[in-house]
């Protein structure tokens, strides 16, 4: 009984999902038949409204099977990507993955995405668990940047090396969220593992900020006249994300309570949303300001706010910070995951080169990560569980990949569309077999633990 609601309920939301696919062609048509002079803000709030509900009702049905609503907005986005062209032809699919004003909006769910992550981070993970959290961080860090830099190489040898470089970042990066979900249903959060995946976690989020930061200053100045970038001038990057970073943690000590009691004495409901998110753009604007990528900003607007993870509210009857921001995360951030799946195009991965590519990323992403075992020390602990909490990419490897198709290199995006679609395929395979491995690893007996 139980497999056949489910079976009637997964075929309902693909049908929902199919017939919204049909009306992605509709803003298009409207677009087109506006006549000239005429705004055409009507078709993209159609689009708008069509691309949350689709992307909603993906990850409701991914959620039933037990797995992330991330994956299952990302599925649906390529679905409509790839098949919306071949039934009701290319225009509205044209018209979604140019349209600025989405594009914006994707960029506003991202911000707030990554605001909500820095809000969560707790810094004292790092002193309960200590070394292996920091050596876990960084194995997990090096060790698929290394791997993806050199297979990029191997398979894609007519691309800059900037872009191999690149390639390997994206391989880099963890979602901490999906992990710390998995833990939880398991009820290890606490437990010596759950605590260094959660420790090594924070290490990975600034690390990986870091690593993108330097990245993203070597394409701009690729792409400037003058020298090539030199040695001193990746230190002066990595120096300006590490010193921003420790600026506004260091500010939050001394200005999180103050805007928490200030947002208390105007007495309106909401005001601390409203400084958060002020707050939020104000240092993701001063982070481009200064050649890093606004991410950075956004996370570091939740750490200043929020240092230990502790939920920031101006009384004990209010939400906190967080929770406040649940409603625009529902709104704007499945936008952009949505809009990542629409930009894959699958023909990318038809030629033997492409296929090819993402399944050597597949396995240079679990190496890389499953690597991070050698990190952990002390006896007793199980180092698999630990490696396998690190390797799901999520919402954070898309967010890599994103940046890489925003940025150009010689007049080309850093990502062309094959390796954009090859690293899409890595995040979905790290992040469905992430949850799946977590339960298997915690059940498996540890050795020399009785």
């Amino acid at each position: 009984m139980a497999s056949r609601r489910y079976r009637g309920y997964g075929a309902g939301l693909l049908g929902a999902v199919t017939g919204l696919g049909l009306m992605l062609a509709m803003p298009a048509i409207a677009d087109a038949a506006t006549p000239e002079g005429h705004g055409t803000f009507g078709p993209i709030l159609f689009t708008l409204a069509v691309l949350v509900l689709a992307a909603k009702l993906g990850g409701l049905l991914i959620e039933h099977w037990g797995q992330p609503a991330v994956l299952g907005e990302l599925l649906v986005g390529i679905g409509l990507g790839n098949l919306v062209p071949l039934l009701f032809g290319a225009s509205g699919v044209v018209f979604v993955r140019t349209q600025p004003t989405l594009q914006v909006l994707a960029e506003m769910g991202v911000l707030i995405l990554l605001l909500d992550v820095g809000l969560e981070a707790d810094l004292r993970a790092l002193l309960r668990v200590g070394w292996s959290s920091l050596l876990v961080a960084l194995i997990g860090i090096l060790a698929p940047l290394l791997l993806g830099w050199g297979t990029a190489a191997w398979l894609m040898p007519e691309s800059p090396t900037l872009v191999h470089i690149f390639v390997g970042a994206t391989l880099s990066a963890t979602s901490v969220g999906i992990t710390a979900r998995v833990l939880k249903d398991l009820g290890v959060t606490q437990s010596r593992e759950g605590q260094i995946i959660l420790g090594a976690a924070v290490v990975d989020d600034i690390l990986g900020l870091v690593v993108l930061a330097v990245i993203s200053g070597a394409v701009a100045a690729e792409t400037m006249p003058g020298p090539a970038l030199s040695p001193l001038a990746v230190a002066g990057i990595v120096g300006r994300a590490l010193l921003f970073l420790g600026i506004t943690v260091g500010l939050g000590r001394l200005l999180s309570r103050p805007i928490i009691r200030l947002a208390a004495w105007t007495g309106q409901a909401g005001m601390l949303l409203v400084f958060g998110l002020a707050l939020c753009f104000i240092l993701a604007f001063i982070a481009e300001l200064i050649g890093l990528a606004g991410i950075i900003g956004a996370f570091a607007a939740g750490l200043m706010l929020d240092p230990f993870g502790e939920g920031v509210r101006t009384s004990e009857q209010e939400k906190t910070l967080s929770e406040l921001l649940h409603p625009l995360s529902t709104l704007f951030v499945p936008v952009f995951f949505i809009l990542m799946g629409i930009n894959v195009d699958l023909r990318s991965l038809a030629s033997p080169t492409g296929l090819a590519l993402g399944v050597a990323l597949i396995c240079c992403g679990l190496v890389g990560k499953l690597a991070c075992a050698l990190g952990v020390m002390g006896r007793g602990i199980n180092r698999l569980a630990v490696a396998i909490g690190m390797v799901p990419r999520g919402e954070v490897g898309l967010i890599f990949a994103g940046i890489g198709v925003s940025l150009s290199l010689g007049g080309q995006p850093v990502l062309s569309q094959g390796a954009f679609a090859a690293i899409v395929l890595m995040v979905l395979v790290t992040t469905l077999v992430a949850p799946l491995g977590l339960r298997w690893a915690f059940r498996r007996p540890v050795p020399g633990v009785d």
